[in-house]
C-alpha cells in the first residue's frame, strides 16, 4: 500500500509504504513532496502559481522541499514531517468506539452488539485482552477480561466474535505484516482491522 509519494531527481527512500518518481504528468491521490526548488517552480509554475520558500505546503496534501545541497536541515526536516504527516492521515478519519459491559445497561450493551452483528462487512482481530472490529465506518473495541469478570467464557466469546465476523485475522500473521504501521502508531492495535480493509480493497497507489 502506497501512502506517499516523492518525486525527485534523485532517488529517495523513506522506507515501506512510499514511493519514489522522478516525474508524474498522472494524477497522484495520495499525500506528495516534490524535492527540488526547480522542480517545485516548474510545477506551481504549471498551475499559475509561484513558489513560497517559507510555506511549502502546494496543496491540500501536496508539499514541496529543498535538496539536500540546496538545503540539508528543511530538507531532513520536511522529509521527517511529511512522513508522519502520511501516517497521521491515513488513519485521522478512524472512529473508535469502546463497548464497555461494566457501564452500559443490558439493553444498550446488547444493542451496540446488535449493530454490530449486523454489519455487512466485518473485520474483527484479537489482540491479548482486546478485539477490534471494524465494520466500514467505524472500529468496536471490547476488553475479553471485563466480560469474564461478568462470567462470559472467553473462548465461546471469541468463537461467537469470529462467526459473525466476514474476517477473522490471524494475530500472529498480522502484527508481522503491519509491524511498520505499529512502529509508527506506537502499537496502537486498534488500526490493524481498518489498515486490513483499505490495504485489501483499495488501489494501489491510493487509500479509500
Amino acid at each position: 500500500m502506497v501512502i506517499g509519494k516523492v518525486i525527485s531527481e534523485t532517488e529517495i527512500d523513506l522506507g515501506n509504504n512510499f514511493e519514489w518518481l522522478s516525474g508524474t504528468n498522472e494524477d497522484i491521490n495520495v499525500p506528495t513532496i516534490i524535492v527540488g526548488l526547480v522542480k517545485a517552480t516548474e510545477t506551481l509554475l504549471k498551475r499559475g502559481r509561484e513558489v513560497k520558500l517559507l510555506d511549502r505546503k502546494i496543496g491540500q496534501h501536496d508539499f514541496w522541499t529543498f535538496t539536500r545541497k540546496e538545503h540539508r536541515t528543511h530538507h531532513a526536516n520536511d522529509l521527517v514531517d511529511f512522513r508522519t504527516y502520511c501516517y497521521n492521515t491515513l488513519v485521522e478519519n478512524v472512529k473508535y468506539e469502546f463497548i464497555d459491559p461494566l457501564t452500559l445497561s443490558d439493553e444498550v450493551h446488547t444493542e451496540a452488539f446488535d449493530k454490530v452483528k449486523s454489519s455487512d462487512i466485518l473485520i474483527s482481530i484479537n489482540v491479548g485482552d482486546m478485539v477490534y472490529m471494524y465494520d466500514g465506518t467505524t472500529t468496536y473495541g471490547i476488553k475479553l477480561t471485563f466480560y469474564e469478570f461478568l462470567n462470559y467464557d472467553r473462548t465461546k466469546l471469541l468463537s461467537k466474535i469470529e462467526g459473525f465476523s466476514t474476517v477473522f485475522l490471524d494475530t500472529d500473521e498480522i502484527l508481522i505484516e503491519y509491524n511498520d504501521f505499529m512502529e509508527e502508531y506506537e502499537n496502537d492495535y486498534m488500526y490493524l482491522p481498518y489498515l486490513y480493509s483499505i490495504k485489501t480493497q483499495c488501489p494501489h497507489d491510493t487509500y479509500c
